[in-house]
């Protein structure tokens, strides 16, 4: 009887499977190429790069991402890039929401962290008023959380960074108070001796910035945001000059900047280095720097920024006049690999290119629609986890090449 009672139950269970997964969310892969990785950060592994159409089961969501299993695996995506159906009907009202998931609210507010079209209009408005003076890139990063307070502060409002109701309110309103001389130099968040440290933004930052270019340790634009590439410039100034590797300009890093005897950056920047991938080459260039590219069988130099990238680096043509000579390179979009050069910090690496816009974008107004692929000594590709041989092929060749 048992036994009986046991057979039933197991077809019952099977009955009931197909039931349960029906109802389960699926979503239709929307980008040409999207990267599934381990966790829900750009930082973690990709283990699968997904084609434009894949079908995908959702399992669940963990902020701007969905954990999705596909063939079997299980993994991360970003929700803008997946439309979504309910229970097997498509929802556009879901679509809508997935690509609209740039985490601010539909209403207009937002707060660091946030990117998208409502991060964009503050820093449009923010702009217009004189509080903020870098690019309309919809990066609610710390640029425009300090201009959102530095506004806060001028229009008698809690300074909190967030473009909270009541902010975004009197931002939009007739009677918003533009910045004064005083306030748009005051926006800088570091010391007024000239001291600055990450996530600094101003004068003091741009000063440090001009400096550490005519060193040779700093080649992205003068932009007074103390990011990534700043950071870096700074670590590379002070080992050079043996100072303590903070990364952050204290009264002694000022001091000898400004001396008649900082070293500048070695001449390394002459002869091409081998960026060893996985043994701390991924933390040279990091994420968010500006960097050179040359392409060596012709010549030619354009300017990328990185977007992100584990195994390799993930970058994207800074301006769409980048984007052509890109283009021009190849003649037309194209995976095949190519050996480059890449300058950054006054260092030449040798590394490998493709050519094919791809997966993620976060530029809107350079004419790439996506990210392509620069690989450096044993990296490795996102989609299969292993060394390319080609990319090394082209690794060997750039050795051979100079600036």
């Amino acid at each position: 009887m048992k036994r009986w009672h046991f057979a039933v139950l197991v077809v019952l269970l099977l009955c009931l499977i197909p039931f349960v997964f029906a109802l389960a969310d699926t979503g239709t892969v929307t980008a040409s190429s999207l990267n599934m990785r381990k966790a829900a950060s750009t930082d973690s592994d990709v283990i699968k790069v997904l084609k434009e159409g894949t079908k995908v089961t959702i399992n669940g969501t963990s902020g701007s991402w969905y954990k999705v299993t596909v063939n079997g695996k299980t993994g991360y995506v970003g929700k803008k890039y997946v439309s979504v159906s309910k229970g097997g009907n498509s929802s556009s009202s879901n679509n809508s929401s997935s690509k609209n998931s740039s985490s601010s609210s539909s209403n207009g507010t937002c707060k660091p962290g946030d990117t998208g079209e409502a991060v964009k209009k503050v820093q449009k408005k923010l702009k217009s008023l004189g509080y903020y003076d870098s690019s309309i890139d919809g990066d609610y990063g710390n640029g425009t959380k300090s201009a959102v307070k530095a506004f806060q502060k001028r229009n008698g409002l809690k300074e909190t960074g967030e473009v909270n109701s009541a902010t975004l309110k009197k931002l939009n309103s007739s009677d918003a108070k533009k910045a004064s001389s005083s306030s748009s130099s005051s926006k800088s968040s570091g010391s007024s001796d000239g001291t600055c440290k990450p996530g600094d933004t101003g004068e003091a930052v741009k000063k440090v910035q001009k400096k550490l270019k005519s060193l040779g340790y700093y080649d992205s634009s003068i932009d007074g945001d103390y990011g990534n590439g700043t950071k870096s410039a700074v670590k590379a100034f002070q080992k050079r000059n043996g100072l303590k590797e903070t990364g952050e300009v204290n009264s002694a890093t000022l001091k000898k900047l400004n001396s008649s005897d900082a070293k500048k950056a070695s001449s390394g920047s002459g002869k091409t280095e081998r960026l060893d991938w996985f043994n701390g080459g991924k933390n040279i260039i990091p994420k968010g720097a500006t960097f050179q590219v040359k392409d060596v069988r012709t010549g030619k130099v354009f300017t990328v920024k990185r977007w992100s990238g584990y195994n390799h680096i993930d970058a994207e043509p800074k301006t769409a006049s980048d984007t052509k000579i890109l283009k021009s390179i190849y003649g037309h979009w194209s995976w095949r690999r190519r050996p480059v050069l890449v300058k950054y910090n006054g260092h030449v690496y040798a590394g490998s290119m493709n050519g094919m816009p791809h997966g993620t974008s976060t530029i809107s107004n350079n004419n790439f629609d996506g990210h392509f692929c620069i690989h450096f000594y044993k990296s490795k590709t996102h989609g299969s986890g292993k060394v390319d041989d080609m990319h090394q092929q082209c690794v060997r060749e750039a050795m051979n090449a100079s600036w």
